[in-house]
């Protein structure tokens, strides 16, 4: 389906785990995207960026705001959301034992702390390597080459890590599957804390977010203000559309 001009895929997570799954067994490379409002907002702005998630080999809605949009834009409407942090535990669930990891991004320690925590409740995962989202893309590239994973989760934040995908994909022959995972490390890690599962169920992590992490107001003014204003926008131009036609 389409949303403000950008494809999602409308898969539950045991969907978008069997389409993996074929990735992974197929002979080409292949990136997923996460996107949430704030994607939406920002992909307005930025052809690029919106280029690449529409290219994207998957396009899951990380946020309750896409799914919310698809009821009130009404057509094609939303199962559900696949949020970056389950889908990451998922893979490795599935394929941890199989297909090997490498884990790009966050602050210094991060990564090292998030593979930890994996290998205390997953300890058959193969992680081949690990990289802090600090250091060069040339050196990245070339310890991924060195390590040869087949799955790398990069955790540099929008567009940033989508971008870096689409450019260096090929560069990195052994890699089957790349997927921009936001801020999934600090909350893996444990650096983060996630909302309470009531606060996830009604869809309000935002706020959560924002008492967290108050610096990122931004984000949160783009992913629930500017978003709404935009679904709205578009509600009301297709009904003043459909009144035209009659």
């Amino acid at each position: 389906m389409q949303l403000l001009g950008i494809r999602i895929d409308n898969f539950n997570l045991e969907e978008a785990l069997n389409k993996i799954r074929e990735f992974l067994h197929d002979a080409r490379q292949h990136y997923i995207v996460l996107p949430y409002a704030d994607f939406l907002v920002q992909a307005q702005k930025d052809a690029d960026f919106k280029r690449i998630l529409n290219e994207a080999d998957l396009s899951l809605s990380d946020g309750v705001g896409p799914v919310l949009a698809s009821y009130i834009l009404g057509g094609e409407k939303l199962k559900t959301r696949v949020m970056g942090v389950d889908l990451i535990w998922a893979l490795f669930e599935k394929f941890g034992a199989e297909h090997s990891f490498f884990l790009f991004g966050g602050q210094e320690g991060v990564a090292q702390e998030m593979a930890q925590n994996i290998w205390q409740k997953a300890p058959e995962v193969k992680i081949s390597g690990l990289l802090n989202g600090f250091v060069s893309d040339e050196k990245t590239i070339d310890e991924i080459n060195d390590k040869k994973p087949e799955i790398v989760l990069v955790a540099l934040g929008a567009p940033k890590q989508e971008k870096w995908i689409y450019d260096n994909l090929k560069k990195m022959p052994s890699v089957k599957l790349a997927i921009g995972v936001g801020g999934a490390f600090d909350f893996i890690s444990g650096r983060t804390r996630r909302a309470p599962n009531f606060i996830q169920k009604i869809g309000i992590e935002w706020l959560w977010r924002l008492f967290i992490k108050p610096n990122q107001w931004r984000k949160t003014w783009r992913s629930v203000i500017v978003f709404s204003i935009m679904i709205f926008k578009e509600f009301f131009s297709k009904r003043k559309k459909i009144k035209n036609n009659f």
